[in-house]
């Protein structure tokens, strides 16, 4: 049995939604659901890295991965959480910013326990 949690989505039903979705290791599943746009704001705080898009932002920015086929695995999720972990906070509004630290702990949380993380677009 999962649990999705789509208090980052109300309000934006019809607009393209994200969907993050953890697997752990008895298959339960967790989701959270935001709306693109925050997820778009906090993506672009990633930097290139000696100008190159790498890891999660690499797949942002060309447009692929989870825009191709959803649900998509992220393959690297500790290069994932290195990126979010760089993002300066300050650059964000208060409800990025907490959707931010969700993502982070998630994405750490998953690390630790050896989850899946997948993305999907819709």
């Amino acid at each position: 049995m999962g649990n999705i949690d789509n208090k980052y989505y109300l309000g934006f039903e019809g607009e393209p939604e994200i969907i993050i979705t953890v697997v752990q290791q008895n298959n339960e599943k967790s989701e959270i659901s935001l709306w693109s746009g925050y997820f778009d704001n906090i993506m672009q705080q990633i930097a290139p890295v000696e100008g190159k898009w790498t890891a999660l932002a690499y797949y942002y920015n060309l447009n692929i991965g989870w825009y191709d086929e959803s649900p998509w695995l992220v393959e690297n999720i500790k290069d994932a959480y290195e990126q979010f972990k760089g993002i300066d906070k300050y650059k964000l509004d208060d409800l990025e910013e907490e959707i931010h630290e969700e993502i982070l702990e998630l994405f750490k949380k998953s690390i630790e326990e050896n989850n899946k993380v997948y993305i999907s677009y819709e």
